[in-house]
């Protein structure tokens, strides 16, 4: 990054600037839904900058802009009705405005942030779209006991991905982990999501020998809080997954299992709504919007990846999804489809980046999910510039 140093002798002692452009073209076509497919060639602008505030030692500020352009092409949802979903339209938004105080090992944090727990599994900040999702809150981070990590977090409003995503909340989000050993780190949480849910979990993970692994399992009861009253939907659900994998000689081997119980009775399944989502049952975001909110049914997750990676030739990886339903209604099955994605990587160099991406989504006509009965395929090509 750039570094400008002493920028006048007052309050800004040191400012340090970031940014980059993102060029991403989409294409998406779910089939017999009555849209017609969609493309958009997208263009991302981001640009923040971090300073030192004299003269109380730790203490910064951080502010970062982002701006989305679609030249003026709008052959896609929600940009223009009648057309499938590619969610980056033309938006313009201060992305970033915190304020920092560390003191030794322990960080205080005030302001809109951006949030990635573990592997955003249920917090995450969905860097995929070209708009991220960040929240407005108060936070501290704790490093003070060796191979202790804590932090505690209030938030009261999220900035979706989408404007109409962003809504105020009455969330708190509670998180450790400890590494017990080298091949052993065991992290809890608890995230408690004003009228959504309380979310409680343990996980451990590590590496033994060439392989990683991870092992976890939350449950999911009625929200604590509430939200402008808002109501408190009932819950009661359970979630699990396991997965291991290698990469040996530049072999990828790697194969999970992810369980999301169904609703049993209560408002809605297990969801994870504030997660990064697209990184979760496959890149055609098929389930999206059905383990977000609802998840009435379950949803199961057998999942393999392969592929293959080197410093000069880049990244190949491929990854096949089965899904099924926990239960089904007459009439309906609990099968709910397949999809096959395909990842290509290469750094061009230190700042530039080629990605190629697709997903091909097999659809079951008689699952019990809705979402599941068509075909959908899309694929990006993208090129990314940071400083």
């Amino acid at each position: 990054s750039l570094q400008a140093d002493n920028l006048g002798d007052g309050v800004f002692t040191s400012t340090k600037y970031s940014g980059g452009v993102r060029l991403r073209y989409e294409s998406a076509d779910v089939s017999d839904n009555g849209a017609d497919s969609a493309s958009a060639l997208t263009t991302r602008f981001t640009l923040g900058a971090k300073t030192d505030l004299a003269p109380v030692p730790g203490l910064s500020v951080f502010g970062q802009m982002m701006g989305v352009s679609n030249f003026g092409a709008t052959e896609y949802a929600p940009e223009q009705a009648g057309y499938d979903v590619i969610a980056d339209p033309s938006n313009a938004r201060i992305t970033q405005a915190y304020i920092d105080y560390k003191i030794g090992k322990t960080l205080f944090r005030a302001g809109r942030q951006m949030v990635n727990l573990d592997d955003q599994r249920f917090i995450g900040a969905v860097g995929w779209r070209d708009m991220p999702q960040t929240f407005t809150g108060y936070a501290v981070v704790d490093n003070s006991v060796e191979n202790l990590n804590l932090m505690a977090a209030y938030v009261t409003h999220r900035h979706g991905i989408l404007d109409r995503l962003s809504s105020g909340t009455k969330t708190i989000l509670l998180h450790g982990s400890y590494k017990v050993m080298p091949e052993l780190k065991v992290t809890g949480y608890g995230y408690l999501i004003g009228s959504s849910s309380n979310t409680y979990g343990i996980m451990g993970s590590g590496k033994i020998g060439m392989v990683k692994y991870l092992a976890e399992v939350a449950t999911q009861q009625d929200a604590s809080l509430e939200y402008n009253n808002a109501g408190k939907p009932k819950v009661d659900s359970t979630y699990y997954r396991l997965s291991a994998g290698t990469v040996y000689n530049g072999v990828i081997l790697g194969a999970a299992y992810e369980y999301l119980g169904k609703a049993d009775g209560g408002a809605h399944g297990f969801t994870t709504p504030l997660a990064t989502l697209h990184k979760w049952q496959g890149f055609a975001d098929v389930f999206l919007g059905y383990t977000a909110a609802s998840n009435t049914f379950g949803l199961k997750d057998a999942y393999g990846k392969i592929g293959y990676k080197d410093k000069t030739l880049g990244k190949l990886l491929g990854i096949y999804h089965v899904f099924s339903a926990d239960e089904s209604t007459a009439g309906t099955k609990t099968d709910a489809g397949s999809e096959f994605d395909v990842v290509y990587a290469k750094p061009i160099n230190k700042k530039l980046k080629f990605l190629a991406k697709g997903a091909f989504f097999s659809g079951e006509s008689n699952s019990v999910i809705t979402a599941a009965h068509n075909d959908v395929t899309k694929y990006w090509l993208q090129l990314g510039y940071k400083f």
